[in-house]
């Protein structure tokens, strides 16, 4: 059985709008308190709070605040919840020799939203046909949700989330997942002007989607600086922006989504490269001017993400080839001679016999040639079934307790 979650956009009315901007406000109010006798307790008594001493007083809180009783237990629970995790992630980063910002406090109006950890509280209708259906929440009512899952299973946790003003359900559920596996092999090359180029010639044209509404963005940020800060207008024209921004989200997920699937669905043997998005992103300046926007746009960690989950899904081979080793942009795939290219250099010309083929198309031929001749044998640590690293870290847009793929 697999995790996976499925998000619907909420239609709710006008007064369960209202009442969930409330619930909304008071869970980012129990945020903060958490965080502040946290902070309050360390430096006056140099005591460290635990999850189970700030959960052990929600009872108290809701016997002096009678409006904290709607929202539930449960929900309240995975709201101090949230605070431990902040922490747990803070002291962990500093114990790796890193320099993590300290948990701060949120602010109502932008706070993400709430979740039900368990199936108390709520429960959700799937519609006739399989998609769409109906959320009653406790002490809420019905709201209808549109949306339409790749598969549906038993229903976990409820995650509901404010983004751009609209509200969405996010449904963790546990399925056993269908996805077929394909036959082929080929070597993945990550890039900016093309997302992805295969190695048997295959590629990916990069769609630009942030460069699609640069224009429009950059004029809302110039009437967001002329107007009174908090203001009715200010306000009107910052959700008209947060709208533009979320679409370009989703257009990159579902474009992110749609490669990933059909990648697996072709090859059951697929080799790319290790990435550090980080430390690719780090820094700038003019000799770096556009290319770190350019490599976020495109989004590669959340490829490669999404490209192992439904690898292991597949039962298809995934395997992450060490750049600095084996130095696949710089090497011939057909005789094995290196050369240093400038970026600028788009097309691959060897000088000692003479093969030519574009420059990512030939880094892809040289990964996939490396990967099976490593991996496949056991020569670089694993046995050749399945994913071997994991370059990047599974993010968590909706603050729930795991972290899962989304269909």
């Amino acid at each position: 059985m697999q995790v996976r979650q499925v998000q619907f956009k909420m239609y709710p009315t006008r007064a369960q709008g209202e009442v969930l901007e409330t619930w909304n406000r008071l869970h980012c109010e129990l945020y903060n308190a958490c965080l502040q006798e946290r902070r309050d307790a360390y430096r006056k008594k140099g005591i460290s709070l635990s999850y189970y001493d700030q959960q052990d007083q929600l009872p108290a809180v809701k016997e002096a605040r009678s409006e904290f009783k709607a929202l539930g237990s449960q929900a309240l629970q995975e709201t101090v919840r949230r605070v431990d995790r902040a922490f747990q992630a803070f002291f962990r980063r500093v114990k790796a020799g890193q320099t993590p910002g300290y948990p701060r406090f949120k602010a109502s109006r932008s706070y993400v939203g709430f979740c039900y950890p368990a199936k108390s509280g709520w429960a959700f209708e799937l519609g006739d046909t399989g998609k769409h259906g109906k959320l009653n929440i406790t002490n809420l009512g019905v709201i209808k949700l549109r949306g339409k899952p790749r598969q549906w299973g038993e229903a976990r946790q409820l995650t509901l989330s404010k983004i751009a003003g609209q509200w969405y359900a996010t449904i963790t559920i546990r399925c056993e997942v269908i996805r077929t596996q394909g036959s082929l092999q080929a070597g993945i090359d990550l890039g900016t002007s093309r997302v992805a180029s295969l190695s048997d010639g295959t590629q990916t044209e990069n769609p630009r989607f942030l460069k699609q509404s640069a224009k429009r963005i950059a004029t809302l940020n110039r009437e967001l600086a002329r107007r009174k800060k908090f203001g009715q207008n200010w306000k009107r024209t910052k959700l008209r922006l947060a709208h533009v921004s979320a679409g370009v989200a989703r257009q990159r997920s579902d474009f992110q989504h749609k490669l990933t699937a059909d990648l697996v669905a072709t090859y059951g043997i697929l080799a790319t490269e290790e990435l550090n998005i980080k430390n690719m992103t780090a820094h700038g300046g003019a000799g770096k001017k556009g290319l770190n926007r350019s490599i976020l746009d495109v989004g590669m960690a959340g490829i490669l993400q999404k490209l192992e989950y439904k690898a292991i899904e597949a039962g298809t081979r995934l395997w992450y080839v060490p750049a600095r080793k084996v130095k696949p942009s710089q090497t011939c795939p057909q005789c094995g001679h290196q050369k240093k290219k400038t970026l600028s250099e788009r097309v691959h010309l060897c000088t000692e016999c003479g093969y030519t083929a574009d420059r990512d198309v030939a880094a892809a031929q040289v990964m996939l040639t490396w990967a099976i001749d490593n991996y496949s044998l056991g020569l670089a640590g694993g046995d050749g079934t399945g994913v071997l690293a994991n370059p990047c870290e599974p993010r968590n847009p909706d603050q729930t307790a795991q972290a899962v793929g989304r269909g």
